[in-house]
């Protein structure tokens, strides 16, 4: 088999991971539950009653306008609320409501859920290995993009 097939088959492989709609139908996307996730790990590890959104976006690795843009649906559906940092007026803490905090654990508990029938279906072993393998693959693409 030539190169570029076998690349091509690996591409579009991961590409129908990003596809996968494993969440619920709870009328949130992808990226607004790990927005959720990160606020209530945040909120839960820190004692602090929100996270920056500065710091969200960072750690969601997006853009802060498309963060703000995200939170704002979040807190139309009133699943995040907004304080703004009374040391720093430029800085706006977001924090999880109860419904967002529901919300969140019901889907963390239907992805978990998913997850454990996937896992099933393809046995430990086979999960095993693969976790090698794509561990293998992400240390070689690493080295190979420092070159």
């Amino acid at each position: 088999m030539r190169e570029t097939e076998i690349q091509t088959r690996l591409m579009y492989a991961f590409h129908r991971f990003g596809k996968i709609n494993m969440i619920p139908k709870t009328g949130i996307s992808k990226m607004e539950f790990f927005a959720l996730q990160v606020i209530e790990e945040h909120q839960r590890k820190t004692e602090l009653p929100g996270i920056y959104v500065s710091d969200l976006a960072q750690s969601l690795k997006i853009a802060s306008s498309q963060t703000s843009r995200m939170l704002k649906n979040l807190e139309e559906r009133n699943l995040i609320g907004r304080d703004v940092d009374g040391r720093d007026r430029r800085n706006t803490c977001v924090f999880l409501t109860e419904e967002g905090r529901k919300t969140c654990l019901e889907t963390q508990d239907y992805v978990k859920s998913y997850m454990n029938r996937v896992f099933q279906s393809m046995g430990e072993e086979r999960i095993e290995e693969l976790i090698r393998l794509c561990n293998e693959l992400a240390d070689i693409m690493e080295r190979e993009a420092e070159n």
